[in-house]
This record gives C-alpha cells, structure tokens and sequence, in this order.
C-alpha cells in the first residue's frame, strides 16, 4: 500500500513540476536581461532546483514500480545487457574519459531484462561518478559462475565506502557524500537492491575509503536442457 501511495503521489508531483519548470525557463529565456545579478542567480537556483526535483520524482516512480510490476524471468546474456547500458552512458563516459576493463563473456542469468539492465546502469553510474576530482575513472566488470548462481562483479577507482555503511548504502535516501559534489538522489543503491531481490538474487559490496570498491550481484543461472535419449 505505501509503494502505491509513494507511486501516486510522485506521478501527481510532476504535473505541477512541469508548469514550475515551464515558466521557469519562459522567464529565463524572455526577462534575464532585465534582471539585476541577484535576480539571475535566483533564477538560476529555481531552475536547478526544479531540475532536481523532477530527477528525484523520477527515481522514486522507478523504485515504486520494482514493487508494483509483474516480472516475466528469461536467460539474459550479460554482455548484451551490458552493452545496452554503455551506449545508454555513452555522454558520460565520455566527458569522464573512463577506462573500461570488461573480462567477456559475461554469465548468461536467469531475470528480468530491463530491470538487469536498469540494475547495471546505477552500478556504472556510479562508478563513473563517485571518483575523486580529476581522476579518470578506470572500471573493471568481470562474471563468476557457481553451480546454480552467477555473479557479476563492478569494480571502480573511486573514493571507497566505510565497512559501517556497506548495509546503509542500499537504503532509500541514502547519501554518504554532499550533492553539490556529487549530484544524485540517494535512490540508485535502492534500486539496484531492490531489483535484484525482486529477481531472487543477492547484492554486495566490499570497499575501504580510498581504495575503490568492488560490487556484486548474483542471480540464478538458467537450467540447463535436458536430452532425452
């Protein structure tokens, strides 16, 4: 019932967000010059933090939907998956300059397809932006497979997490680092755990300050066909 009030809700917010947004950049676009320096700068906030705002909607109706929608499960190779997300992150990577390292092939598993995809996006985001200023993120992606289970593994160069918040981290809101830094809602981790729950899986993470991390995600493996002789 709450992820459905929660859905409600943040889809109502956006109707009136819009007409903020709307009327913010009409006012940009059509009187900035008529504003002094204290005037643009106030403008300038309400535009950023409409910005904001509707980022934050969106997020929140992802992570409502997780609990809402109904998931049909297929083998899903990793590497299309992942594929996907780069060229999703294309602008990022870019502008970031980042080093990929992808160790193929990558496990074929047992899930949901967009909702792997969306999983593999957050952790990517995040390790291309979690790194310390001017340093290029450099990002390994490798797979392990065991009997039944595979697990997908993200490692990144960026500023680490305390051991005391490892559990912390994939809650909702949740943000260990100042916005003005480092953008973002506080809802990606959530996400990617409740995502990967709703697919019957696991999520992880072992990271120091400083040294990187390293997450993981583990899913079924598909069964493998039986021959009848």
């Amino acid at each position: 019932q709450m992820e459905s009030f929660t859905y409600s809700i943040s889809h109502d917010l956006r109707a009136p967000l819009r007409a903020i947004r709307g009327f913010a950049q009409a006012l940009a676009e059509d009187y900035a010059p008529l504003l002094d320096d204290t005037g643009r700068d106030y403008l300038d906030r309400m535009c950023a933090g409409a910005e904001r705002l509707d980022q934050l909607i969106q997020d929140v109706l992802q992570y409502s939907r997780l609990g809402r929608s109904t998931l049909t499960f297929q083998p899903i190779v990793i590497d299309l998956c992942l594929a996907q997300v780069l060229l999703h992150l294309d602008r990022d990577i870019r502008s970031s300059n980042a080093v990929f390292d992808i160790q193929h092939p990558l496990p074929t598993v047992l899930g949901h397809a967009p909702t792997l995809e969306q999983v593999v996006s957050n952790l990517l985001s995040n390790a291309l932006k979690f790194v310390a200023p001017g340093t290029q993120p450099n990002i390994r992606v490798w797979g392990e497979c065991q009997n039944d289970v595979a697990r997908l593994w993200v490692q990144d160069n960026g500023i680490g997490i305390s051991p005391v918040h490892h559990q912390r981290i994939f809650g909702v809101f949740e943000r260990l680092q100042n916005s003005d830094t480092y953008p973002g809602t506080g809802i990606g981790l959530a996400i990617v755990a409740k995502g990967i729950a709703r697919m019957g899986g696991k999520v992880g993470v072992e990271s120091e300050p400083g040294k990187g991390s390293r997450f993981w995600i583990e899913l079924p493996r598909p069964a493998e066909p039986t021959h009848k002789g």
